[in-house]
Order: C-alpha cells, then structure tokens, then sequence
C-alpha cells in the first residue's frame, strides 16, 4: 500500500513540477471502474486455500478486464502487461511466490516468519517445486518501504504513474469542450 502511495505522490509530483495541473485528472473517464473496486475488493477477501485461490483468478480476472477496457488511456498497456505477469506466476504456482532472499533484503523478516507458518492463497514463501520465479515477488525494496515486489508490480506503477503524469499534463485543448465537440462527431 506504501508503494502505491509514493507512486501517485511521486506521479503528483513530477506532473505538477513539469507543468501539469491536477484539474487535467478530472478529465480522465476510464470506463467500467467497478471492475477495478471489484478485484481489488477481492484481493483483500480473507479466503484460504482452494476457494481463496479462486477468488485470487477472479480478481485478476477483473482487473485485466478493466484494463483492456481502458487501453486508450495512458500507461493501461504498462497496466495490462503486470497484471497479466502477475497472473501467469500467480496461475502457475497456486499464488504469489515470494523469494527468501528478497524478505531479508527488504528487512521482513517478521513476513518471513509468518509466510513459512501459514502461506496463503495470495502469497507463499518459494519453493523448489515453484516456476517462473523470476516474475515472483523478487524484487526487494528496503527501509522505509520494506515492500517485496514483482516485475508486473513494475509495470503496474509504470503504468498509474504515466497515466497521472499524463493527464496532468494535457493541454486544456484536449480536455475542454472543445475536444468533447471534437470527440462528439465521430
């Protein structure tokens, strides 16, 4: 959650310092919104075992279907390709595998603990018998984030970075009414 944050803090930022204002944000109308509440919801939904899992696809499931729906917008295609990284690994594994290395590195070691004890259906400490470790959770991110990533989490604020980053920075031509005029005749 932290890392998401900074990211949209980080977008705000660098949008506004290159002259964007955060009125272009309001212009943007991505479509079919309850499906990204609805896989992030969820993600959040305590579920273990066989059920959770399935509850894990059917969030990816609507995530990546609100991507799609939304790929006109900046960064959606950064958006679409971590997502469906994310998916692949979390499919081929039964969850999200997350490294030893990458706990320690990124100074977890109470999630460490806690993922040895009881992985769950989101997240499990990697094994021998897990696949494409490298779009895992394997990317550590020190103090004072102490966050493990995924090269799909990369790309997923990639993405919600450049699309704040870009609206911020639309001209007023294209987000007025005069490109709604535009947009209406064709």
């Amino acid at each position: 959650m932290r890392l998401i944050l900074i990211t949209l803090g980080a977008a705000l930022l660098v949008g506004s310092v290159s002259g964007g204002r955060i009125a272009g944000l309001t212009a943007v109308h991505l479509r079919w919104g309850w499906l990204a509440l609805a896989g992030i919801v969820l993600q959040l939904v305590p579920i273990t075992g066989t059920a959770g899992f399935g509850v894990l696809l059917a969030s990816f499931a609507a995530l990546i279907a609100f991507a799609v729906a939304n790929l006109r917008a900046a960064g959606f295609w950064l958006i679409l390709v971590g997502l469906a990284c994310n998916l692949v690994v979390i499919a081929a594994n039964g969850g999200m595998p997350v490294t030893r290395e990458a706990l320690v590195a990124s100074g977890q070691l109470g999630t460490l603990q806690a993922l040895r004890r009881e992985g769950g259906a989101k997240h499990h400490l990697a094994g021998e018998g897990d696949v494409l470790l490298f779009l895992a959770d394997v990317i550590p991110i020190g103090p004072p984030i102490r966050q493990v990533v995924s090269i799909g989490d990369v790309f997923v604020h990639a993405g919600a970075f450049w699309l704040v980053v870009r609206s911020m920075r639309r001209r007023e031509a294209e987000v007025g009414p005069a490109a709604d005029a535009r947009t209406e005749g064709t």
